[in-house]
């Protein structure tokens, strides 16, 4: 493994040299990347570097509307908008109501968007409620009536392609959604998804983050069984490096059982937040585990500070990072995962 003698980052904590290292990938077809926030034109400019040292040609990303539009000239032909609200106007009233409704057929019209995501995660609740319109405090419900009124939107002006993220981490259950009252179970999150599923059947559904249940594959197996037009994609790279790691043979297995149905994604932030070699690392780091995690049989430490841990037992350092455990997916089950599931998505949308 090559490394560097550069101060370590959360994002490299093994010293790293993430550029030489993403020639060492035998894996040398086209990537898609089905789950990014590219949000402004510095941040795309270093975010496509690092897409195209580790051969991701072609990127789904979440911005809000004015950013997209800023971004579209100049990279639209390689980056292309899922629609969502704009979350940086969270306390502009109207944002995940009536703005958002209009920013639906803008999404589609001026640039032509074929996905839309409906984030509907647990802490949606703390997040519209800091809005200052009342009519905001449910908006984030998947099943909340704006909600409704914005998928029957979108399904109207075409939309074939519909994400959400309704469940996170294990660990977050266990601390930040310890209020059961408040939040629900992990479980009860992906009951109003399940009424989505059947109402429309001719969407396909993805879900975020390995549906949001990689802890249990099992359990998103069945999940997916009852739902034909359910897949799932990779993104949430420490949430998945931590849990995938602890059963590769299963993640392999179910990769394999569901041809088509797992799409690669990434969930990179690229931002004003970043300067550009902390970002150059943080976008390099997911990249290089999220293909290690895929790719190879590599058994170690990974790069990547995961603060879950430290969350989980106060014993832990703060600074610790999982093990990653590859599950050296097959070349077959890899040409599905990075291009052709995703591209059939995308064209059905």
């Amino acid at each position: 493994m090559s490394t560097t003698t550069a101060t370590a980052n959360p994002a490299n904590m093994l010293g790293l040299d993430y550029r030489a290292l993403a020639q060492g990938f035998s894996y040398r077809k086209p990537i898609l990347d089905a789950h990014t926030h590219v949000g402004t034109p510095r941040a795309a400019k270093l975010y496509c570097e690092v897409a195209d040292l580790y051969g991701i040609t072609q990127t789904w990303t979440m911005t809000g509307l004015d950013s997209a539009r800023r971004l579209f000239p100049d990279y639209g032909h390689r980056i292309h908008f899922i629609c969502v609200p704009d979350y940086l106007k969270r306390d502009t009233a109207g944002t995940f109501t009536t703005q958002w409704l209009r920013d639906i057929e803008h999404f589609r019209n001026d640039l032509g968007s074929r996905i839309i995501k409906f984030w509907a995660a647990p802490r949606g609740r703390d997040f519209a409620e800091m809005s200052p319109d009342p009519a905001d405090a449910d908006a984030m419900r998947l099943d909340s009536p704006i909600r409704k009124q914005g998928m029957k939107l979108a399904y109207d002006l075409g939309y074939r392609t519909f994400m959400t993220h309704v469940g996170d981490p294990d660990t977050w259950f266990q601390t930040a959604y310890a209020d059961a009252a408040r939040y629900g179970t992990k479980a009860d999150q992906f009951k109003p998804l399940e009424a989505a599923l059947e109402q429309y059947r001719d969407v396909t559904w993805i879900g975020a983050h390995m549906g949001g249940w990689p802890e249990d594959l099992d359990w998103l197996q069945a999940f997916m069984d009852r739902h034909p037009n359910y897949v799932v994609d990779t993104s949430a790279c420490k949430w998945q490096v931590r849990e995938l790691s602890k059963h590769p043979q299963r993640f392999r297995a179910f990769c394999e059982a569901n041809p088509g149905r797992v799409l690669f994604g990434s969930d990179i932030v690229a931002d004003e937040r970043m300067n550009n070699s902390i970002g150059f690392d943080l976008f390099a780091s997911r990249y290089w585990a999220l293909r290690t995690l895929l790719e190879t049989a590599y058994d170690g430490p990974s790069p990547i500070v995961d603060p879950d841990l430290h969350k989980i037992d106060p014993s832990v350092p703060a600074d610790s990072t999982a093990q990653l455990r590859g599950a050296k997916l097959s070349n077959d089950t890899l040409v599905q995962m990075y291009g052709q599931a995703a591209q059939r998505v995308f064209e059905a949308g």
